[in-house]
């Protein structure tokens, strides 16, 4: 079927505010679905489909619990506690105004000066009762009492008495007992003191924060035992660390490596001694994102070493910060709760290796899947425009019309759009830097740049197909030879004719693929070649077994190639080679056959239309040159203007066809039954030969 009208191109169209899920509705209701169970999921899709920004904007209209973590040190450990908005703060600043009335101005005052005076006068007089006693005493015996450095001592003529030192030293065991007794006194009035002024406003904060009663009581144990022993507590060991105070609860880590993940608690060196304490606690992105999500990119959690222990955290439901090393003092970290949903975001190379794990399809349930092409609708072309305009891009409904038209092309389909939006907005800011506002030349011109760039390799092509170093017709007939189409991937894919020739004769090996002799194929290339062998042992049952042996090769051809697109150019060959009859070399052949004779749809047929557009186009256009492709790739011709109007106008022609013999009467020039019976008489005749030497033998 000779196809004429190709034209395909989009209207210019108005520019639409767009949701952020535009044309990715399935991947929205799983993600819906994920909010609606509070579960962990992970975004898929290819690179360019703005997953991550997609998620971010999606999230931005949300609202989330926004608790606040304080981390309490209590001795030897510190642990966390969740408290509402504000009340983290509120705990904080409670028990820094605690914590500053407790100053030596305390015991300055009249009342604890006088009480304090009071004991350490009768405890004076009680000493002094006791040193008067003894003096008296030894002054019986000669002696005399004196008090120095040394502590008390009695001097005098002759030898101590026996009984006068034991006095002494039951003198001096009671003296020590009364400076003990008037210590421990003052120790407790000055505990007391501090007490009847502090106990209030630390009952008043643990009323307040009754989730903080056991840190609030051990907090004033510590400042009454330093008020007793008249110490200067260390204020940055009791302080509480606000860790979580309100802020954003939407995170994005895109560092995630376990120190930013998890926390750590940093160290300072202080006269050689290691040591920390919770002010030099360092919140997480698992801490920061509490009440709310976690986005993170899947590759990066793996290759920082984050992903085993994030597993471990999504499975308890607790956070521990990174302690550091064994040798520094300070508290013992207890683990946070986890309360971030969190959501993983990779391309699909990436979350397959992971989906094999089975504890990541347990911790992260919800799979949302982004599709690389969305439906061609107008309202989608619209909503891209918007997209397009929500980055700063200025353009006019033609330039939308162009895009929308490369964005057709890159899906490779005329009812789809690829979904790769990032992409699309570098080739329109490309574009905007030609025209601002853009407009539909200057999204082509951005286009030709584009491919200039990457053009050489075609260019030295070009120049060897004009100088005859490629050996390739475009014209005339050739008995075993057609013209087959592949395409170079690469950055921008090309796609170029190659001359595939077969050679037949008498034989018992069948269809023997040069290219897959000398490992040049691949797997699905080495499938098509066999399904050939199968049609021909179908197609020609009749004759009996196969008695010929035929050649194939891709000619000039010295890489790899894969795919099945050149059976059916394979299958003309082949035909060509056992019938003896020549084959068109102005038509070029591209699609996939079955062992019973249908045409299959291939990949990439606009760029394989538009390469042999292009080398008839440097060799000389005849009128008469065109392409054979599959009927089911018509909705793939997304053709370039120029090659729509070489077909419309007659220049170039395009033909689809749905069975092999519609393409052997378009490459033959016959009817497909003659052509059969050509190839039954030489398979036959083939068949007499091998049945003639073996007689022979």
């Amino acid at each position: 079927m000779r196809v004429h009208a190709l034209a395909w191109f989009t209207p210019p169209t108005l520019p639409q505010p767009a949701p952020p899920f535009f044309g990715q509705e399935r991947a929205l209701k799983a993600l819906e679905a994920a909010f609606r169970q509070g579960g962990h999921g992970y975004l898929v899709g290819p690179s360019g489909l703005g997953k991550r920004k997609r998620l971010l904007a999606y999230l931005q209209g949300r609202t989330f619990p926004k608790e606040e973590l304080v981390y309490l040190p209590l001795g030897e450990e510190a642990f966390p506690l969740l408290l509402g908005a504000g009340q983290g703060r509120a705990l904080v600043e409670g028990v820094e105004s605690l914590l500053a009335d407790f100053t030596p101005a305390l015991f300055r005052e009249k009342g604890f000066l006088y009480a304090k005076s009071l004991v350490e006068a009768r405890h004076e007089k009680e000493a002094e009762a006791l040193l008067k006693g003894l003096a008296a005493e030894a002054e019986g015996y000669g002696f005399a009492l004196t008090e120095g450095e040394e502590g008390l001592r009695l001097s005098g003529k002759g030898p101590l008495p026996p009984e006068l030192s034991a006095r002494l030293e039951e003198t001096v065991l009671a003296y020590v007992d009364v400076r003990q007794r008037a210590e421990a006194e003052v120790a407790a009035l000055r505990r007391g003191f501090a007490e009847r002024f502090l106990l209030p406003k630390a009952q008043e904060l643990k009323g307040r924060f009754p989730e903080a009663g056991r840190y609030l009581d051990w907090v004033l144990e510590t400042l009454l035992r330093a008020a007793a022993l008249e110490e200067a507590p260390e204020v940055e060991r009791l302080l509480p660390r606000l860790l979580v105070e309100g802020g954003e609860r939407v995170v994005y880590e895109p560092n995630p490596t376990p120190e930013r993940l998890f926390g750590h608690l940093e160290y300072e060196v202080q006269e050689g001694v290691l040591s920390t304490h919770l002010g030099l606690l360092r919140p997480g992105a698992l801490h920061r994102a509490s009440g709310g999500v976690l986005v993170l990119e899947a590759h990066r959690v793996w290759e920082l070493g984050s992903y085993v222990p994030l597993k471990r955290a999504l499975a308890t439901g607790e956070v521990e910060p990174l302690a550091p090393r064994p040798e520094v003092k300070g508290p013992r970290l207890k683990p946070a709760p986890l309360r971030a949903q969190v959501f993983l975001v990779g391309p699909p190379e990436v979350v397959a290796f992971l989906e094999e794990d089975e504890e990541f399809l347990e911790l992260f349930p919800f799979r949302v899947e982004f599709s690389p092409e969305i439906p061609y609708t107008p309202e989608n072309v619209a909503y891209l425009g918007g997209f397009l305009e929500a980055e700063g891009i200025a353009l006019t409904p033609e330039g939308l019309a162009a895009l929308a038209d490369e964005a057709r092309r890159l899906a490779g389909h005329k009812e789809r759009l690829d979904a790769r939006i990032y992409r699309l907005l570098d080739l329109a800011r490309e574009a905007q830097a030609l025209k601002r506002p853009l407009d539909g030349p200057a999204v082509r011109e951005a286009v030709r740049g584009r491919e200039e760039r990457f053009a050489l390799e075609e260019e030295l092509y070009l120049q060897d197909l004009r100088e005859g170093v490629v050996a390739l017709e475009v014209a005339g007939e050739r008995v075993g030879e057609v013209n087959g189409l592949v395409v170079l991937e690469g950055p921008v894919p090309l796609g170029r004719p190659v001359r595939i020739t077969a050679q037949a004769g008498p034989g018992r090996e069948g269809i023997l693929s040069i290219d897959r002799e000398v490992g040049l194929g691949g797997q699905v290339f080495h499938k098509a070649v066999l399904t050939l062998a199968g049609y021909l042992r179908g197609a020609y049952a009749q004759v009996g077994a196969l008695s010929a042996t035929v050649s194939l090769v891709f000619e000039q051809s010295y890489g790899g190639i894969e795919g099945d697109s050149a059976g059916l150019a394979e299958l003309l060959a082949v035909l060509s080679a056992l019938s003896g009859l020549p084959l068109r070399q102005d038509l070029a052949v591209t699609g996939a056959i079955d062992q019973t004779g249908r045409v299959l749809a291939v990949g990439r047929v606009a760029e394989k239309v538009e390469g042999f557009y292009r080398v008839c186009k440097t060799l000389g256009l005849t009128g008469s040159q065109g392409v054979v492709l599959p009927r089911a790739n018509l909705p793939h011709l997304t053709l370039r203007p120029e090659v729509v109007r070489a077909v419309e106008e007659g220049r170039f022609h395009v033909y689809a066809v749905a069975e092999v013999d519609e393409a052997m009467e378009l490459l033959f020039g016959r009817k497909a039954y003659w052509v059969h019976e050509k190839v039954r008489e030489a398979l036959a005749h083939f068949q007499t030969l091998e049945n003639g030497e073996g007689e022979k033998g």
